[in-house]
């Protein structure tokens, strides 16, 4: 018991030691020191790094407002055509259903593929599951 009180108190007087030798911050050492990383934030900011890419971009000319006004026109023209015409999602979801084929018309149209078939069969040219038809 007395080696862990021994060893408790050492490393308690350790920690003040420490605590004590350390040397306090004053408030306008931390606001020096706030500002030349802001200012060092700022310089990174503008200046080029590799890969980026052109941080600034170039300044264009601005167009003319008699230009800028032709443009705006030109543009109502085909905007309000599209608004006319009909829009993504609007309209019946549904397709039209195909119009009702009788069963007679169906038996006319499968008629002469049975008839096809039937004569294959009788010559022989339709060869049983397995065998090679070729």
């Amino acid at each position: 018991m007395k080696i862990f009180l021994l060893a408790t108190a050492i490393a308690a007087s350790q920690l003040l030691a420490i605590s004590a030798s350390a040397q306090p911050v004053s408030a306008e050492e931390k606001a020096a020191a706030r500002a030349e990383r802001k200012q060092q934030g700022a310089a990174a900011s503008k200046s080029f790094q590799p890969g980026e890419g052109q941080p600034i971009p170039e300044a264009k000319p601005k167009a003319p407002p008699e230009a800028r006004s032709a443009a705006r026109t030109e543009r109502k023209a085909t905007g309000a055509e599209a608004a006319r015409g009909p829009q993504i999602g609007e309209g019946n979801p549904l397709p039209d259903a195909k119009p009702k084929v009788s069963s007679e018309e169906r038996k006319a149209a499968r008629a002469p593929r049975r008839e096809e078939a039937a004569r294959a069969e009788k010559a022989g040219e339709i060869k049983a599951k397995g065998e090679k038809s070729y």
